[in-house]
C-alpha cells in the first residue's frame, strides 16, 4: 500500500531559507531598515547600524544576490522586491511581538476581535483583577467615565456602578454617552432595579439602542481608547479576566466600526419599554 504523507510546498525551502536571512540576523534587519532612508553607502550603513564593516558588507553581497539591494559605485539601495521583503518582515516581527505582549489574554479576547492583526495590540494595556487591586479593571472605566467627553458602549448587560455614573456625568452636562445593548438584557431587567428609571432617563435622551440578537463582547469608546472586556467560559458562566486598554488607531477604528455596525441594526430604545417591565 502506497504511503502518503504530507508534504511541503517544493518552494518551501526556499522561501525559509528568505526568511532566514533575516531571522538569524538583527544586523540584516537594521542594514535593510536604514536602507529604507533612501540610496547610501556601506561606511555609512556600519555607523548606522552600529554593525562592522566586514558585516554590513556580507548582507549587502548577499542581498544583491537575492535582487533585493542594487548598487552603482559606493552607492547601495533597495529594490522593489527589497522594499517590500523588509516591510513584510516588520510587519511580521510586530505581529509576533503582539502575540508575546498580550500572552494569557489572548485567550481570553473576544472572538471578533482576533479579526485584527495581533501587532496591532502590542502596546495595549492589560489590567487583570489582582490582589491587592482586584477591582483594578473596573476602576479603569470608571476613572475614565469621569474623565473623558464621550463614552459609546456595546454591551451584553449593564453594570449599576456605571449606569449610576454616566447619569451624574450625563446630568452634570460632562458626559456625552451612548449604548447599545442586548434587548433581551433590558426585557428581562426587573422592574425594582436601580437601573430602570436611570436607564429610562438616558432612553428619553435617545441614547440607548437595542439589538435583537448577541452582542459577542462588551467593550467601551472613549475619547482616545478602548476598553475591551477579557473572558472566558466556565461552568456555564462567564468569567471576567481583566480589561485590554488600546490606543493604537487600527483597533479605535475597528472598535467604532463594530459599534457602529450594531447601532445600525438595533432599534432607539422606547422609554415607554422600559418602565413598563
Amino acid at each position: 500500500m502506497a504511503s502518503h504523507r504530507h508534504m511541503l510546498p517544493s518552494n518551501t525551502e526556499s522561501t525559509l531559507d528568505a526568511v532566514q536571512f533575516f531571522a538569524n540576523s538583527a544586523n540584516s534587519v537594521r542594514v535593510f531598515e536604514a536602507l529604507t532612508d533612501g540610496a547610501t553607502t556601506s561606511r555609512d550603513l556600519a555607523a548606522q547600524t552600529e554593525a562592522s564593516r566586514s558585516t554590513v558588507a556580507r548582507i549587502l553581497d548577499k542581498g544583491e544576490s537575492r535582487g533585493w539591494i542594487s548598487s552603482e559605485g559606493s552607492q547601495y539601495e533597495l529594490t522593489e522586491e527589497g522594499k517590500i521583503m523588509i516591510a513584510e518582515f516588520r510587519a511580521y516581527l510586530q505581529t509576533v511581538e503582539g502575540i508575546q505582549h498580550l500572552g494569557d489574554a489572548i485567550r481570553w479576547l473576544p472572538e471578533p476581535a482576533h479579526s485584527l492583526d495581533y501587532r496591532h495590540f502590542r502596546t495595549a494595556e492589560i489590567i487583570t483583577p489582582k490582589t491587592p487591586t482586584p477591582s483594578k479593571p473596573y476602576d479603569h472605566v470608571a476613572a475614565k467615565i469621569r474623565t473623558t467627553d464621550e463614552v459609546r458602549s456595546l454591551v451584553e448587560v449593564t453594570l449599576p456602578r456605571y449606569v449610576t455614573l454616566i447619569c451624574e456625568q450625563v446630568n452634570e452636562q460632562q458626559l456625552d454617552a451612548e449604548l447599545v445593548i442586548e434587548a433581551n438584557w433590558i426585557e428581562t431587567l426587573p422592574a425594582e432595579s436601580e437601573q430602570v428609571p436611570l436607564l429610562r432617563a438616558r432612553a428619553e435622551r435617545g441614547s440607548i439602542w437595542t439589538y435583537d440578537g448577541e452582542i459577542p463582547l462588551n467593550l467601551h469608546l472613549f475619547d482616545d481608547s478602548v476598553a475591551i472586556w477579557l473572558g472566558e467560559d466556565r461552568d456555564e458562566e462567564r468569567v471576567v479576566r481583566g480589561l485590554l486598554v488600546a490606543e493604537a488607531p487600527a483597533v479605535l477604528s475597528w472598535a467604532e466600526d463594530l459599534y457602529e455596525d450594531y447601532r445600525t441594526k438595533g432599534e432607539l430604545l422606547d422609554p415607554v419599554t422600559i418602565s413598563a417591565n
